[in-house]
């Protein structure tokens, strides 16, 4: 097989993915306290894989990390509200606004504000885990009384 044929047949491969797993118009499931640690390394490794696109300027994959970390903001909002932290709830929403920004950027092909947002994400994630994150003997726990 041809590199050229290999590489469409990865991109056709890639967005059936993309449309198969990209959540639609139904809205995800609601994070637990069981789910919620691992939704919060995905957000580490997405925030890591938008900073690799962002240097590498590879828009559509950076405006996809956007949207994705959007996606999973939203569910800790959500998952914030549902525990009647306010706080923590307005911290999430910040980092959905800074997620969306990162998508808009990144749609323009804008290095500077790509790397501006993804500041602002990383931001907003070091107020949540200074606030309402404390370290045990195997890891992270979200602090008692949040």
């Amino acid at each position: 097989m041809s590199s050229i044929n290999t590489h469409r047949m990865l991109t056709v491969i890639t967005v059936f993915y993309l449309l198969c797993s990209y959540p639609t118009g139904a809205r995800q499931t609601g994070l637990n306290e069981t789910d919620f640690p691992s939704t919060m390394k995905e957000i580490g490794l997405t925030v890591g894989d938008a900073e690799g696109h962002i240097d590498a300027r590879y828009w559509p994959e950076t405006e996809e990390d956007g949207q994705r970390l959007a996606a999973m903001f939203q569910l800790v909002e959500e998952f914030w509200l549902n525990r009647g932290a306010d706080a923590a709830a307005r911290v999430a929403a910040d980092a959905v606004t800074a997620s969306n920004n990162l998508t808009t950027v990144a749609r323009a092909n804008d290095f500077n504000g790509s790397r501006n947002a993804l500041a602002e994400i990383r931001k907003t994630c070091g107020t949540c885990h200074q606030d309402f994150r404390e370290e045990t003997e195997d890891g992270y726990r979200i602090k008692l009384g949040s």
